[in-house]
């Protein structure tokens, strides 16, 4: 027993005595690299390009001509007074344009998750198709005191610049083609009991 921890301790120390100079092998010369004199106060910030994007220069503001206002009920005011100059050229911000509760029933299951998910995708899709506008998409979440699928709640997102020209349109497009749809699914599903 006692030759083979003589062995294995005399391979131990041939293995490290072998990797003493393991820096010369590794073929990376690192007197090709910059290294900054940090007594000197240099440091590797001052030669950062800085990201030419930054330093264009604002979009010139482009004057509304005076316009009567129309008087527009609580739920149609979607206008932004200042978009182009608010947020550059290169985003479009979204913004929840209209939210809607609707609701399931008390005793709502997956079954009836999976229409609604249906009548979803078919009111996105009509919505979509009639106003193009950009950045459309929603979201849902679910509000449902005892059962969470009871109630559920849709937002209507849009880019901010499509919700001031036809945001008030797409959504309730949207929100009446998927109440229209659930509707008519439901029933179709009721009538072949496979709710």
């Amino acid at each position: 027993m006692k030759k083979i921890y003589l062995f294995l301790s005399g391979v131990l120390l041939l293995a490290a005595c072998a990797t003493e100079n393991r820096n010369q092998f590794t073929g990376i010369d690192y007197s090709a690299y910059e290294r900054p004199d940090l007594r000197a106060g240099d440091d590797f910030t001052a030669r950062v390009p800085v990201p030419s994007i930054l330093n264009e220069a604002p979009l010139p503001r482009v004057e509304k001509a005076q316009e009567e206002e129309e008087t527009l009920s609580e739920d149609e005011d979607f206008t932004s007074e200042e978009i182009a100059s608010s947020y550059g050229r290169y985003t479009d911000v979204t913004v929840i344009a209209a939210a809607k509760r609707v609701k399931l029933g008390s005793a709502a299951t997956a079954k009836h998750m999976a229409l609604f998910q249906k009548a979803l995708d078919t009111g996105y899709k009509k919505a979509l198709r009639t106003y193009r506008p950009s950045g459309f998409t929603y979201s849902i979440s679910s509000v449902g005191a005892v059962n969470p699928l009871s109630d559920i709640e849709i937002s209507c997102i849009l880019g901010e610049q499509a919700a001031n020209a036809v945001g008030q349109q797409t959504c309730n497009l949207f929100f009446n083609t998927v109440v229209q749809e659930y509707n008519r699914l439901f029933q179709e599903a009721k009538a072949h009991a496979t709710l």
